[in-house]
C-alpha cells in the first residue's frame, strides 16, 4: 500500500498556482500581439500553466520558450518563473535530479533579487524534489524553512500546501492520525480561499489518508467531493487521482463493479496525460482488483506494466515493492525460479537503499579521528607538566636565601601544577567519554543492522518459504490429518514472521531516526496502551519542532523504554505518566506509575540489571537520576540532563 502513498505525494506537492478561470484565448492573443519583451515571457508562462491540466508536453514547450526569451532579455523574474513551473513537469516525468538542480538555481535567483516570497517558494520546491527522491529528512528541513518564511511574511495563503506536505511526510512514517491533523488544518484554511485547484488537491489527499486509516466511508466522501471540484476545472491530474482513490475505496467496500469502472477510467486518463505516477497508481489499484477476482494472469499483467514504467523512469523507491509484488505473482503461476530472481532483486535493491555499511564506516572513521586528537593533547600536556616540575625545583634551589619570595613562588607554581593535572584528568575523562560514545554508537548501529537484517534478510527468506509452501499446498493432495498439520505449520510461520517484524521494530524504531524522540515515544506509548496491560499518558513541553542531538535522543529513548518495561514487569500498575520538558539547555524526563511501589532503602542491595542500565545511560549524559517510591504509593523516576 505504500506505493499509493508515494503516488499521492508526488501528485500533490508544490503544484504551481493557477488563476481560477484562465481565458486561453485572451492569453494567446497577448502572445501574438506583444513584442519580444517581458510581457511575452509572462504570457508564455501563464499559457503553460493553463496547458498543464491538458497536456504536459505542450505546457513544457511554452515554458521552454519563456526560458529562451528570458535569457535573451536577461530577465531574472522570467528565469525564476520558468524554473518554478518547469520542474513540476520534470517531477511528473520522473526526472527528479534535473528538477532538484533547477529548484536550487531558482533559490539563488530569488536570493539575488532579494525576493522574500520567491525564496519561500524555492524552499518548498526544493523540499518537493527531495520528497520525490525519498529523502524525507532534507524535505522536512526545507518545508520548515518555507513555512517559517511565509509565516514571517504573514502570507497564510501558502500554508495549506505546506501542511499537506508535512502531513504526507508523517504518512510515509505510517503516522496516519498525525497526518490527518495537518491535512484537516490545510482544508480549513483552503475552503475560504476559493482556489479550486488547491481544494481538489487537498480533498483527494485527505481521502487517501482516511483510506490508509481504514475509514473507507470518510475516504469515499472526500474522493467524491474532490472529483466534483476537479471536473469543474477540467483538471485531468486530479480527476485521475480521484478515480484511483474511488477505485481502491470501492474495492474495499465490496462495490467491485464501481471499482473496475473507476480504475479503468483513471488508467486511460493517466496514459492520455502522460503522468507516469498516476499510471502506476491506477495499475496497482487494478492489480488488487484482479487479485481479489482470482484473475491471477491479469493481476500479473498489471504488475508487469507498472514494473516496466518504474524501471524505465528509474523509480528506485517504487521498484522495491514492485519486485516483491511481481515475485508473488510469478509464484502463483508456479514460476518459482522467476519468483526467486525477483526476490533477490528486491533484497539487493533494498540493501543498496539503506547504505548501513557506508554509514557505519564513516562513523568509525570519525570516532578514530576524535580519539587520536585527544591522545595528542594528553601527550602535549604531559610534557608541559614535566617542564613545570623542573621549573619548580630550579626556583626552590635558586631562591633559598629569599624564603618569603620562594614560598610565594612555590605556591604559585604548585597551583599551576594542579591546574595542569586537572587538565590532564579532564582530557582523560573526555577520551573515556569518546570511547563510551563509540560503544553506545556501536550498540545502536548493531541494533539497527540486526533489525534490518531481520526484516530484509530473514523476513524475505520466510516470505519466500511461505510462498513455496502455499504453492505446494495448492498442488499436492494430502490426507486430512497431514493437511491440518500443514495448515498449522503455515499459521506458525505467519506468527514467526509477525514476531520477527515486532522484534526488528523494537530494536530500532524507524520513526526515532526520521522524526525524532517525541514521535517515536508517542508510538511506543500508544503501542503499550493498545496492548491493554498498561495505560500510558505522555506529555512533552518545549520541544515544538526542535530536535535534540540524535545520540541524546537515542539514549533518552532507551532510558524511557527501560523504565516503562520495569513498570510492566514489576509494578502491577494500571496507569503510567511520561513527561518530557525542554527549557533552555535543561531537559528533564519523569516516569510515574500507580503501582505497588517499593522501599527505597532496599534499592542499592537489590538493584536489577534494568536500573543499572538506566543509571549507566544517565551517567553517559552527565545527568542525575532520582527515584522516589513507597510501598503501596507507586513510583516516580526523574532524570535531568544539561545539554
Amino acid at each position: 500500500m505504500k506505493l499509493y502513498l508515494r503516488t499521492l505525494l508526488i501528485v500533490l506537492l508544490c503544484i504551481p498556482a493557477l488563476a481560477q478561470s484562465p481565458d486561453p484565448n485572451a492569453i494567446l492573443k497577448r502572445i501574438q500581439t506583444s513584442k519580444q519583451d517581458t510581457n511575452r515571457v509572462l504570457a508564455y508562462i501563464e499559457y503553460g500553466q493553463y496547458l498543464e491540466n491538458q497536456n504536459l508536453d505542450s505546457a513544457a514547450k511554452y515554458y521552454l520558450k519563456a526560458d529562451a526569451l528570458s535569457e535573451q532579455l536577461n530577465y531574472d523574474i522570467g528565469r525564476f518563473k520558468f524554473r518554478s513551473n518547469y520542474t513540476y513537469i520534470l517531477n511528473l516525468q520522473g526526472k527528479f535530479e534535473e528538477g532538484l538542480k533547477l529548484n536550487r538555481e531558482s533559490l539563488e535567483i530569488a536570493k539575488r533579487m532579494k525576493h522574500q516570497v520567491n525564496i519561500g517558494k524555492s524552499y518548498a520546491n526544493i523540499a518537493a524534489s527531495y520528497t520525490y527522491m525519498g529523502n524525507f529528512t532534507e524535505a522536512i528541513k526545507y518545508y520548515q524553512q518555507s513555512a517559517s518564511q511565509f509565516d514571517k511574511l504573514g502570507m497564510k495563503e501558502f500554508l495549506p500546501r505546506l501542511y499537506i506536505s508535512i502531513g504526507t511526510a508523517f504518512e510515509h512514517a505510517n503516522l496516519f492520525n498525525k497526518s490527518v491533523v495537518y491535512k484537516q488544518k490545510a482544508l480549513q484554511l483552503a475552503r475560504p480561499m476559493k482556489d479550486s485547484l488547491q481544494l481538489t488537491d487537498i480533498l483527494t489527499n485527505i481521502g487517501g489518508c482516511y483510506f490508509n486509516l481504514k475509514k473507507y466511508n470518510e475516504a469515499l466522501a472526500h474522493f467524491k467531493e474532490g472529483l466534483v471540484v476537479a471536473e469543474k476545472i477540467h483538471s485531468d491530474i486530479f480527476i485521475t487521482q480521484a478515480y484511483a482513490g474511488l477505485c481502491r475505496t470501492n474495492r474495499l467496500l465490496k462495490n467491485l463493479d464501481e471499482a473496475w469502472v473507476y480504475g479503468q477510467k483513471g488508467l486511460d486518463l493517466a496514459r492520455k496525460s502522460g503522468n507516469v505516477f498516476l499510471e502506476l497508481d491506477c495499475l496497482r489499484a487494478l492489480m488488487f482488483l484482479a487479485e481479489d477476482a482470482k484473475k491471477i494472469d491479469l493481476s500479473a499483467k498489471y504488475t508487469k506494466e507498472a514494473l516496466t514504467i518504474a524501471e524505465a523512469n528509474n523509480m528506485t523507491d517504487h521498484l522495491v515493492e514492485l519486485y516483491e509484488d511481481y515475485a508473488t505473482d510469478l509464484a502463483r503461476q508456479n514460476n518459482y525460479k522467476g519468483a526467486y530472481d525477483y526476490l533477490m532483486k528486491y533484497s539487493i535493491l533494498n540493501d543498496s537503499i539503506q547504505g548501513i555499511d557506508i554509514q557505519k564506516q564513516l562513523q568509525e572513521l570519525d570516532t578514530k579521528y576524535l580519539t587520536a586528537q585527544k591522545e595528542n593533547q594528553i601527550v602535549t600536556l604531559e610534557k608541559e607538566k614535566q617542564t613545570r616540575n623542573t621549573l619548580i625545583y630550579g626556583l626552590v634551589a635558586g631562591l633559598v636565601g629569599l624564603l618569603v619570595i620562594a614560598v610565594l613562588a612555590y605556591r604559585n607554581i604548585a597551583f599551576r601544577k594542579r591546574v595542569a593535572e586537572q587538565e590532564v584528568l579532564q582530557l582523560q575523562q573526555e577520551k573515556q567519554l569518546v570511547a563510551t560514545n563509540s560503544i553506545l554508537k556501536g550498540q545502536e548501529e548493531e541494533r539497527t543492522r540486526v533489525a534490518r537484517d531481520l526484516h530484509d534478510g530473514l523476513g524475505g527468506l520466510l516470505s519466500g518459504i511461505k510462498l513455496t509452501l502455499n504453492s505446494v499446498k495448492g498442488n499436492v493432495i494430502l490426507p486430512e490429518e497431514s493437511a491440518m498439520t500443514f495448515t498449522r505449520a503455515l499459521t506458525q510461520l505467519d506468527g514467526a514472521i509477525s514476531e520477527m517484524r515486532r522484534v526488528a521494530h523494537s530494536m530500532m524504531p524507524e520513526s526515532l531516526v526520521r522524526f525524532g524522540l517525541i514521535d517515536a515515544l508517542s508510538d511506543f506509548c500508544e503501542g503499550i496502551s493498545a496492548s491493554g496491560r498498561l495505560k500510558v499518558h505522555m506529555q512533552a513541553f518545549g520541544f515544538d519542532d526542535k530536535r535534540l542531538d540524535s545520540q541524546v535522543e537515542v539514549v533518552l529513548y532507551r532510558i524511557i523504554q527501560e523504565l516503562l518495561n520495569n513498570v510492566l514487569k514489576y509494578a502491577d500498575a494500571s496507569e503510567a505518566q511520561v513527561q518530557l520538558t525542554w527549557v533552555e539547555n535543561h531537559v528533564s524526563v519523569t516516569v510515574e506509575d500507580n503501582g505497588k511501589g517499593f522501599d527505597i532503602k532496599n534499592l542499592e542491595q537489590n538493584k536489577g540489571a534494568g536500573l543499572r542500565n538506566v543509571q549507566a545511560r544517565v551517567d553517559y549524559l552527565n545527568g542525575t537520576l532520582d527515584i522516589q517510591s513507597k510501598p503501596g504509593e507507586g513510583t516516580s523516576v526523574l532524570v535531568e540532563i544539561v545539554l
